[in-house]
């Protein structure tokens, strides 16, 4: 593992649940902006660091919201670490999924450090989606190998999400807590809407034109539990060509009452979100 410069480190298991939440930033690989540019059929292995969010900041929840919360790149980087991801997969199948537009789908493991010592393992099979009646997953698993739960692509009922995804640009992932697939219980969904059919208009978010992009995280009764956010970060320069080459800042606020088995995996779902319609899809060379 190639970690992150040293950063203060909390006691995960024991302050997780105390934190109001966490900041996702993925880190910039200059390999990775090139190859976006030109249409490269490569594409290296993602790495994000992720940080406490301070107890005094209240993240937005619309846009233009007085007194909220957006933090720069820079006052992101000086957040106390709490975990550093390192994603592994084939090299191999990311050049071939880079050039024929799939890069997004790709296998993966995904190893969630504290420090030098690994603490979670996220599993992730290539999928086509559940438009093609293969939805998305990601499978979150402890250090000793026990599972925590599953984010899944929501596509129950399946007409009614495909047209969801297809006319609207709303998309699903649900949270579902379990020590196995047969004990999976449904607690958070993700609602991911990309364009102006949510609950807050969702055009050009995440951008310099619109500094954040919404997802609300909604309990079973659909009643909102928390709203994170994709931020463009706001400060100038760096911030400018983090967007442009599609590496993504995000802010998690924690539901109050989730336990720290559904942070974990509402963590592993804005990852799942991040795979799967934020990151690069390749296939630039073919247009």
């Amino acid at each position: 593992m190639t970690q992150d410069p040293q950063a203060p480190m909390l006691q995960v298991m024991e302050d997780l649940d105390r934190l109001p939440g966490v900041v996702i930033k993925e880190t910039t690989q200059v390999i990775d902006a090139v190859m976006a540019f030109v249409g490269g059929a490569y594409e290296a292995a993602n790495k994000y660091t992720v940080r406490a969010m301070p107890a005094d900041k209240r993240p937005a929840t619309v846009h233009n919201e007085p007194g909220a919360w957006q933090p720069s790149t820079k006052e992101l980087d000086s957040l106390p670490q709490v975990f550093f991801v390192e994603e592994d997969s084939s090299c191999l199948l990311r050049a071939i999924l880079a050039y024929c537009g799939g890069l997004n789908l790709r296998a993966l493991q995904l190893h969630v450090y504290q420090g030098n010592e690994e603490k979670y393992t996220v599993k992730r099979p290539c999928k086509l989606g559940g438009c093609c009646c293969c939805p998305l997953e990601m499978s979150l698993y402890a250090k000793d190998g026990t599972m925590q739960g599953m984010v899944v692509e929501d596509y129950d009922g399946y007409c009614g999400p495909c047209l969801e995804q297809c006319c609207m640009c709303v998309y699903r992932q649900k949270v579902l807590v379990g020590s196995s697939r047969s004990s999976l219980v449904h607690k958070y969904s993700l609602v991911n809407p990309m364009c102006c059919c949510g609950r807050v208009n969702n055009c050009c978010g995440a951008t310099c034109c619109k500094p954040s992009l919404f997802i609300d995280i909604v309990d079973t009764g659909s009643n909102l539990a928390a709203v994170a956010q994709k931020t463009y970060g706001g400060g100038k320069g760096s911030d400018c060509c983090r967007c442009v080459f599609d590496f993504s800042n995000y802010v998690l606020p924690f539901p109050p009452n989730a336990t720290h088995a559904e942070r974990m995996l509402l963590l592993t779902g804005i990852l799942s979100l991040e795979y799967a319609y934020y990151s690069r899809k390749g296939g630039e060379q073919n247009n």
